[in-house]
């Protein structure tokens, strides 16, 4: 389990073992292998945001070797079954080629629009990168409201 601490708040962020596992499982380490990712659903809490399930790839997807770009209608049905499930969505995930990874300006600005389309009651989404190093280092994570964005870093919950 890793924990971030969302610095505004008195909140924190966790990644369950559950879901480095599948980052392990799915990190971009081949010289020939494509970026893939998926969307995070989480548990709400009063002080935690629990990310407990993870999603993709799909089949469906467009993978390069440095771009991914989602099936937009299978995620919707994701969203909708985990729903279902009370896990509620609250951001995407994908893998880069690089050690310790940090998100491109397209990243930024996909983050910002999906933010910005969506119909939810979230202060900000969550964008994992998955790099090459294990966790915490080959991990990037950050907050993305509009056309900015917080990045987090791994803090033991208090």
């Amino acid at each position: 389990m890793i924990s971030y601490k969302i610095l505004s708040t008195e909140k924190y962020i966790i990644l369950t073992n559950e879901v480095l596992e599948y980052f392990d499982q799915h990190r971009q380490v081949g010289v020939n292998s494509k970026e893939l990712g998926g969307q995070l659903f989480a548990k709400l809490e009063e002080k935690r945001i629990v990310i407990a399930k993870v999603t993709g790839p799909r089949t469906s997807d467009k993978r390069g070797r440095f771009s991914f770009i989602p099936n937009r209608k299978a995620e919707q049905r994701e969203i909708n079954i985990m729903f279902s499930k009370g896990l509620h969505y609250v951001g995407d995930w994908h893998t880069h080629p690089e050690k310790r990874p940090s998100p491109s300006r397209t990243d930024i600005n996909s983050m910002s629009e999906c933010f910005h389309k969506s119909k939810h009651e979230l202060d900000s989404f969550i964008l994992v990168i998955v790099g090459q190093d294990n966790p915490p280092d080959g991990i990037w994570l950050s907050l993305h409201r509009r056309q900015e964005y917080e990045a987090l870093f791994p803090m033991p919950i208090e």
